[in-house]
């Protein structure tokens, strides 16, 4: 198994090898923290001519750290690299995911399970954060559906919430294969669900992979076996409480009061993992309170945006209401007004 697994990711490397300008490779040295600090730093500065030089004069430095610094030195270098998005940092990343793979044949001395499964989540929450993608990393999914199951046969096992949080972090960055989901899966289900609470984070994150899964991996969802299928079922099936659903903010206390007036019910309720502050059940409506717009990073899909998705994919009418729009109805006159109109708008109020 593992010979046939070496002969893939030699043929693999060869055929999707990216083009970078290969600078020279020194020996590791401690110079490292001296140049990781330089690159966190940039992110505190204004993006301009004189910090992109000072950047590209590092090049070799940090390229250096990238291949032959110990493993989560080299991780440290990948998430401070992930920030830069103004700078010219994809040639780096794929140098960093072409040696990272190589040292994932087995585990390195002192490593344990939970520390490659870390590690591998941090590298796709790097590639997400930065928005670059490679072909590569179909060799980091393979890794997972191939030798996970090979070091958990050697008597090593993968905690649940490890696998758990890896599984999700797969699924929520689209940097997935629907084989290393289900080994995921299989060794999550193994811990009984009953050994966590009812707001564990750990449900939370299985009820965001069986809405993940159930809108926007069909075809993952109806590749896993019945045993795993069951299992996810358990899980929709199971109450989680998030403590943010009784926390209220001004936007979402003054949204309620103002529907109400109007005979919304204005009800607080979970569905899935999501907490809905201001929603009809019976009539599948959600007003959403967004606080704050946030703006998707290279075109990644924000979390209300996600949310407001997926409640539509799964039948509800959701209408975000944002902060800012709402603080600009300075009075309650115009805040009364702007939410009767919203109401007949979509008609949910009669004229």
């Amino acid at each position: 198994m593992r010979s046939a697994w070496q002969g893939v990711c030699r043929t693999m490397h060869a055929l999707m090898k990216p083009v970078v300008l290969r600078l020279s490779v020194r020996t590791y040295s401690s110079k490292g923290p001296g140049i990781l600090a330089f690159v966190r730093e940039l992110r505190q500065e204004n993006t301009s001519q004189e910090s992109l030089d000072r950047f590209n004069h590092r090049g070799s430095s940090i390229q250096n750290e990238l291949l032959v610094a110990p493993v989560p030195d080299r991780l440290a270098m990948l998430e401070a690299l992930s920030n830069l998005r103004s700078y010219p940092i994809t040639n780096f990343m794929l140098i960093f995911l072409e040696a990272y793979l190589e040292t994932l044949h087995s585990l390195c001395d002192g490593e344990t399970f939970s520390e490659r499964a870390d590690g591998i989540r941090s590298v796709l929450l790097c590639f997400n954060r930065a928005g670059v993608t490679t072909e590569q990393m179909r060799l980091l999914y393979a890794h997972i559906e191939t030798d996970f199951p090979a070091i958990e046969a050697m008597g090593t096992t993968l905690p649940m919430p490890t696998a758990v949080n890896l599984c999700h972090t797969m699924l929520a960055t689209g940097l997935s294969s629907a084989p290393a989901v289900q080994v995921l899966l299989r060794a999550a289900l193994r811990e009984p669900l009953m050994h966590f609470s009812d707001s564990a984070p750990e449900l939370r994150k299985l009820k965001f992979i069986e809405m993940l899964l159930r809108v926007d991996f069909l075809s993952t969802l109806e590749s896993l076996p019945p045993e795993v299928l069951e299992y996810l079922s358990v899980v929709r099936s199971l109450r989680y409480y998030d403590p943010e659903l009784r926390r209220d903010t001004g936007l979402s206390y003054q949204l309620a009061y103002f529907l109400r007036k109007h005979g919304f019910p204005a009800k607080r309720m979970m569905l899935g993992p999501y907490a809905l502050k201001v929603s009809d059940p019976e009539l599948r409506i959600n007003f959403e309170p967004v606080d704050r717009r946030k703006s998707a990073l290279r075109g990644r899909e924000n979390p209300s945006a996600r949310k407001a998705r997926h409640l539509e994919a799964i039948g509800w009418r959701n209408f975000n209401v944002h902060a800012d729009v709402w603080q600009e109805l300075e009075t309650r006159t115009r805040r009364a007004d702007f939410v009767r109109n919203l109401l007949k708008e979509n008609e949910l109020l009669e004229t």
